[in-house]
């Protein structure tokens, strides 16, 4: 990767981890969910998935998975079952009651920082556009 792609990643990824407390603080107010075990909700979203799997997109242990899918069991929003493609394993989905919770947080309140507003309405528009295409790029 070169120097001026891993920059703009830095630059982007401190951004964000710089402005997102306010809504991390609200999603776990409305969810009553630590922020970590809404990570993983939101993961076994896009369809079953293996503890491996799932601790592997969060970046964090099987171990650390496991408990968090515990809770979400327990609070009756994720379930396990059989993975019919290999009995040992154990994939986790979505409850009706996790897909409401999930969608309902999503509709959180979430607005730019106020340091957006030192792009005028076409660099925003450009940012867009920009943005769009890397989570195309991320989703194939």
């Amino acid at each position: 990767m070169s120097d001026a792609r891993t920059r703009a990643w830095q630059v982007m990824a401190h951004f964000v981890i710089d402005n997102r407390g306010p809504w991390r603080k609200a999603m776990m107010a409305r969810t009553g969910l630590p922020f970590n075990h809404f990570r993983l909700l939101r993961r076994v979203a896009a369809g079953p998935v293996t503890i491996g799997d799932l601790a592997a997109a969060a970046s964090i242990d099987a171990p650390a998975a496991t408990v968090g899918v515990n809770e979400l069991e327990k609070r009756g929003l994720a379930e396990r079952s059989v993975d019919p493609t290999n009995r040992r394993r154990k994939l986790v989905s979505l409850t009706d009651a996790g897909r409401a919770m999930l969608d309902d947080a999503m509709a959180t309140d979430d607005p730019a920082p106020d340091a957006f507003s030192a792009l005028d309405p076409d660099e925003v528009a450009t940012l867009v556009t920009l943005l769009s295409k890397l989570e195309s790029a991320g989703s194939r």
